[in-house]
């Protein structure tokens, strides 16, 4: 009787990870999602001072962050346009950097700008509340 108490303890734990692993690979982290809209306005500030430096940065970061965005949506299928904006956002923050590398100001805040549209555009389709 024992060893069958505690086959099913052991049974539950390994189902109980299981189904929390499932819970956690079906959503984005909302850390990941706060750190993209903190880093984001981090950049937007960062091209209106014309910090190169900054700029470069946090458009490093956010291709990082964009290509998460990017693998969670292509994994979770079903969700072709989450996929095309992910890619598209991760595409503009590298247009970012070099804008800001060749100290092209206006050209990283027009992209920026569109990045700021993708994640809208995402977040109506995609956010739950």
């Amino acid at each position: 009787m024992r060893k069958v108490t505690v086959l099913f303890i052991a049974v539950a734990s390994l189902a109980a990870t299981i189904s929390f692993a499932a819970i956690e690979t079906t959503s984005l982290s909302t850390d990941l999602m706060q750190s993209i809209e903190d880093t984001n306005k981090s950049l937007s500030s960062n091209i209106s001072l014309n910090d190169v430096a900054a700029s470069t940065a946090d458009a490093k970061e956010l291709t990082t962050m964009f290509a998460q965005v990017e693998t969670y949506f292509v994994q979770k299928g079903d969700a072709p346009d989450a996929v095309e904006l992910a890619q598209k956002s991760k595409n503009l923050t590298i247009e970012i950097a070099q804008a800001v590398a060749a100290k092209d100001f206006e050209k990283a805040t027009n992209a920026a700008t569109n990045v700021s549209r993708n994640c809208r555009t995402c977040h109506t389709f995609y956010k739950k509340e």
